[in-house]
């Protein structure tokens, strides 16, 4: 891969990430980050978090901090909330490259990052913008500075990979140094470095962690006291694993090695190819370059696994090393079998995509199946000029980027549509109701709180409904207590109707527009 082909690959996504960037924020995650930094913006107070006027002892505060400063420098919209977690994923593939390259040379590291950019996950990061997002560039960010410092002992590395380690300690918590750990442990005890321990400026890596820590700490004690502190330092990661964090749910200590191969896609073939070979190496006298990258992704993997508690986007921290073992395998040899199967699976999802336009959104969906086609005609021109293993990253990287386009600029476009606590939280703001005018009728949600720019007030029934209905009063509600309003005399001027749907768990029903309407929830707005 030239430099060249590179730095286009690398527009290209700045172009499809672009067009996700101004979609609505989905709930309920993102929509609730988004309103609190709105929040954190108007009251001023960056140490200590709130949602909806009451404490907040959850997450830790970085993401609510860059959010607040791009709110305040560019004002608030979708894009300058998702602006400062894309700056840090692009840091993230250019941290993918430097570590890959550090090891395995410049060609290593060109492919290293373009599949981690060019990934579903990465396209997914950069749309429904969480924690994890800023998490994921900081890890990998403080693995190749620490590697590098490893490597050629400059300060400005260790350095970086403090500050580095101190970002994913105030975006995510323990997790943010446990992951570097992981990895740049493994490396030190396979390259027996021993004398690097011995480093008096390795004193640097604990003071400018805790001066970046030191205001959130602050923060935490105000608010919440001791419990605060050791909420942040063990019960929010290590309390997953041990049963004191109060989330949990039911899911498999195998649940994410079903979502690491669509979260790869279209590289899965030589991520898992690569897993196996790294893996092997790792018991073999054979002396590879770096085994940060295999250990890294998969002790962490290990430990995400064994958590009480699981979604699929905890499973980003690992993909900037995983991108690093599918080049390697891509660099290995005798990988023509490989690259039978990956096309085998690329023209598998070029299918499945193409259905997916043909079916799910018919509605002027057809600049979408015209580009899906003309790119499938140019694809088998060009793999007929170039032959299979030179034209494999372009086309790859080729199909994954439109189908970005495709969910950035038609899927979530029309998917969000049905966002109705979104739809309606834009129509207060664009009419410029207070919290005095409009109220939520045993219905509420993040999205409505931001959009409409303040807590939406919760109302019970009709009997609380009818001490807060006055001219110009407005109620959002549900079908049943809409009856419920009207049962008890309290008839609106005007009614608009709205489609709800959760749109971040889109099953089959949804998908099939015949089955679509049975599995919408009405919300109506009521004018008094």
């Amino acid at each position: 891969m030239t430099t060249r082909a590179f730095n286009l690959y690398m527009l290209t996504l700045i172009l499809v990430v672009g067009l996700g960037s101004v979609l609505d924020v989905m709930e309920v995650d993102a929509a609730q980050y988004a309103g609190m930094s709105r929040d954190m913006l108007l009251n001023g107070d960056l140490l200590e978090l709130h949602y909806r006027g009451e404490d907040y002892l959850d997450k830790p505060p970085l993401l609510f901090w860059l959010s607040a400063l791009s709110f305040k420098i560019f004002g608030v919209h979708n894009w300058s909330y998702r602006l400062p977690s894309i700056l840090f994923a692009f840091l993230g593939i250019y941290s993918t490259y430097r570590f890959a390259a550090l090891y395995h040379g410049k060609e290593a590291g060109r492919i290293a990052a373009t599949m981690f950019g060019g990934s579903a996950a990465f396209i997914l990061m950069t749309n429904d913008v969480r924690c994890d997002t800023i998490l994921t560039s900081a890890v990998i960010t403080a693995i190749w500075a620490g590697c590098a410092w490893l490597v050629g002992g400059r300060t400005v590395h260790l350095v970086a990979c403090s500050v580095a380690i101190g970002a994913g300690l105030l975006v995510k918590g323990p997790i943010g140094a446990i992951a570097p750990a992981f990895a740049l442990g493994a490396q030190l005890i396979h390259t027996k470095a021993w004398r690097k321990l011995l480093d008096p400026r390795l004193l640097l890596v604990p003071m400018i962690i805790l001066v970046m820590l030191l205001p959130m700490c602050i923060g935490l004690y105000e608010q919440f006291g001791m419990h605060g502190l050791r909420f942040y330092f063990w019960e929010q990661s290590f309390g997953r694993i041990t049963g004191e964090n109060r989330w949990v749910d039911d899911s498999s200590v195998l649940f994410f090695t079903h979502e690491l191969p669509w979260q790869v896609l279209p590289w899965v073939v030589f991520v898992l190819a690569g897993i196996g070979w790294s893996v092997k190496d790792l018991f073999t006298e054979r002396k590879e370059a770096e085994h940060a990258s295999t250990a890294g992704a998969l002790l962490v993997f290990a430990a995400l696994s064994l958590s009480q508690f699981k979604l699929p986007h905890y499973l980003y921290v690992t993909l900037p090393l995983f991108a690093v073992v599918g080049a390697k395998a891509w660099l290995y040899q005798g990988r023509r079998l490989l690259i039978k199967i990956h096309y085998f699976l690329l023209a598998l999802l070029w299918t499945l995509t193409l259905g997916f336009t043909w079916v799910v959104f018919p509605e002027r969906n057809w600049p979408y199946l015209t580009l899906l086609i003309l790119f499938l005609i140019g694809a088998i021109i060009y793999l007929r000029k170039e032959g299979g293993r030179a034209a494999l990253i372009p086309l790859s990287f080729g199909a994954i980027m439109i189908v970005g386009v495709f969910m950035n600029g038609h899927f979530y476009p029309n998917l969000l549509t049905y966002q109705a606590n979104a739809k309606v939280g834009q129509w207060v703001k664009e009419k410029e109701l207070d919290e005095d005018h409009f109220y939520g009728l045993q219905v509420s949600g993040s999205a409505l709180d931001h959009y409409a720019g303040f807590p939406v007030r919760w109302l019970s029934n009709a009997e609380e409904a009818r001490t807060v209905i006055a001219p110009g009063v407005v109620i959002y509600t549900d079908a049943q207590h809409v009856q419920e309003l009207i049962d008890a005399g309290l008839d609106p001027v005007n009614t608009t109707h709205y489609h709800n749907y959760p749109v971040q768990l889109i099953g089959i029903d949804f998908l099939l527009p015949e089955q679509r309407r049975a599995v919408l929830e009405d919300r109506f707005v009521l004018e008094f």
